[in-house]
């Protein structure tokens, strides 16, 4: 698969998560959430923390430097 393409799905994603973890903040700080959804919320907020840890990992971690590696050995052998 083309790295661009692999680049753009990860820029949405990280993008989709932090827009769902900021949208569930504000809403469990501004709107009353009635007690037999506050637990389901309280789930939600708690998948979204972990999956934004991951965004983080990913942007500032050994996976975005591993990927940058392997797009810089596909291009020295197209050159080479």
């Amino acid at each position: 698969m083309n790295s661009h393409i692999k680049n753009i799905g990860a820029v949405l994603w990280s993008t989709l998560i932090a827009v769902s973890f900021g949208g569930t903040c504000l809403a469990l700080y501004f709107k009353e959430i009635p007690v037999t959804q506050k637990d389901i919320a309280l789930v939600l907020l708690g998948a979204l923390i972990s999956e934004m840890k991951g965004v983080g990992s990913f942007w500032t971690g050994s996976t975005n430097s591993s990927q940058i590696k392997d797009q810089t050995i596909a291009d020295l052998s197209k050159k080479g």
